[in-house]
């Protein structure tokens, strides 16, 4: 008899493992399901953040090239002004600029002409 009650009681603590072993196996599905569903959920964040920063990456590259475009414009423009503002002001004002008188001291024959400067040269032509 004693050799039933313990078969009892070790089918009962079999029973008690067994149980135990089925809810440990539950628990770690549903880890195991909970951890998919988080690195699901972390892959699709990630993918999501990639796109964005590609999309970050291309508007950057064209805000660079029209600030360049927009940079290379100003300097033509800053450019022709300068052209305009210094063939303007010389010719309105009456003042002859270096160059024309260099060249109106070769036109004449003035010797070393091309050393002088502009005092020099205005000396020369006998406007100084």
């Amino acid at each position: 008899m004693a050799k039933k009650k313990s078969e009892k009681e070790a089918e009962r603590a079999l029973i008690t493992a067994r149980a135990a072993v089925d809810e440990a196996q539950r628990l770690v599905n549903k880890l195991d399901k909970k951890s998919r569903k988080e690195a699901d959920e972390l892959a699709a964040a990630l993918e999501q953040a990639a796109k964005d920063a590609k999309k970050a990456a291309q508007r950057a590259r064209k805000n660079a090239e029209q600030a360049a475009k927009d940079a290379k414009q100003k300097a033509q423009t800053a450019r022709e002004k300068a052209r305009t503002a210094a063939s303007v002001p010389a010719a309105s004002t009456g003042i002859p600029t270096f160059r024309d008188l260099r060249d109106r001291a070769k036109a004449q024959g003035i010797q070393g002409y091309s050393r002088m400067n502009k005092a020099q040269l205005l000396h020369a032509l006998g406007e100084g």
